[in-house]
C-alpha cells in the first residue's frame, strides 16, 4: 500500500517499553504508520505540527492528567485521539467520552481489536462499548428534562428547518434510509444535509453530533426513544 495513504499514528505515554512495544505491535499492519512517539503530553505538543498524525495513541496514565482535557481541545480537527487504558469500568470510559476523544481500548484485547479501532475512528467512527453508548445518550436526555423549560435552547446553531428535522431523527437513532423516507427526501439528499450539520455545528461524527445537540439542549428526544446503533458508525 502506498505510504501517503497510511493511517500516521503517534504514540504517547510515559514508558519507553509501551511506546516501543507498541510501535512494534502497530508497524505490523500494512496500512499503519508510526509517524512519532512522546513521553507526555508537553512533549506531543511540541512535534504534532511536524508529524501531522491521523490518529494519537495516547496511555490512560496520559488521560488521566489534568492538563489532558486542554489537550484535547487544542488538538486540531484532521485528529482523533485514542485511549488505551487498563480499566474495563464504563464510569472510566465515559469520562474519557465527555472529555472528547474517539475511542477507548482496553488492554486486555488483541491487537486486532486495536487495528479495528484504529481504522473505525480514522474513518470518523468511534470506539466506544455500545452499552456505554445508550448510557451516556440517556443520561444527557435525562438532565436535560431535568432543567427548567426556559433554559432550553433549540436555536440551532444557523440549521435550517429541513436541516433540524434531520438533527431530530439522528437525535432518535435513525438510519439514513429511515430519515430519508420520514422526510420523503433522498438518501443522497440526507447526506448533504448531514455535511451542513456537521460544518456548521463543527462535529466530525454522528455520535458526536447526538452528544453535542443534547449538551446543548438543541432537540427535544424522549429519553426512552433513544438506543445507539450502527447508525452513528
Amino acid at each position: 500500500m502506498d505510504t501517503q495513504k497510511k493511517i500516521k499514528v503517534m504514540v504517547i505515554g510515559d514508558f519507553l517499553i509501551f511506546r516501543n512495544g507498541l510501535k512494534l505491535l502497530l508497524e505490523t499492519e500494512k496500512n499503519i504508520k508510526v509517524v512519532g512517539e512522546a513521553a507526555n503530553l508537553s512533549e506531543a505538543s511540541d512535534s504534532i505540527s511536524k508529524t501531522r498524525p491521523d490518529i494519537l495513541l495516547v496511555d490512560s496514565s496520559e488521560a488521566d492528567k489534568s492538563t489532558f482535557t486542554s489537550f484535547v481541545s487544542s488538538q486540531p480537527s484532521y485528529i482523533s485521539i485514542i485511549i488505551l487504558t487498563n480499566s474495563s469500568e464504563i464510569e472510566m470510559h465515559r469520562k474519557y467520552l465527555m472529555l472528547g476523544v474517539n475511542g477507548v481500548v482496553t488492554k486486555e484485547q488483541t491487537a486486532n481489536i486495536l487495528f479495528k479501532a484504529i481504522n473505525k475512528v480514522h474513518d470518523g467512527e468511534v470506539w466506544f462499548v455500545r452499552k456505554l453508548m445508550n448510557e451516556t445518550i440517556r443520561q444527557l436526555i435525562t438532565e436535560k428534562k431535568s432543567m427548567p423549560e426556559e433554559i432550553y435552547s433549540y436555536n440551532c446553531s444557523g440549521l435550517s428547518t429541513r436541516e433540524r428535522d434531520v438533527l431530530i431523527l439522528i437525535c432518535q437513532g435513525m438510519k439514513n434510509k429511515i430519515i430519508a423516507d420520514k422526510l420523503f427526501i433522498s438518501e443522497t439528499t440526507v447526506r448533504h444535509h448531514l455535511t451542513s450539520i456537521f460544518e456548521k455545528l463543527n462535529v466530525t461524527s454522528r455520535l458526536e453530533l447526538v452528544v453535542h445537540a443534547f449538551k446543548e439542549k438543541l432537540v427535544e428526544v424522549p429519553v426512552d426513544s433513544f438506543e445507539f446503533s450502527s447508525a452513528f458508525k
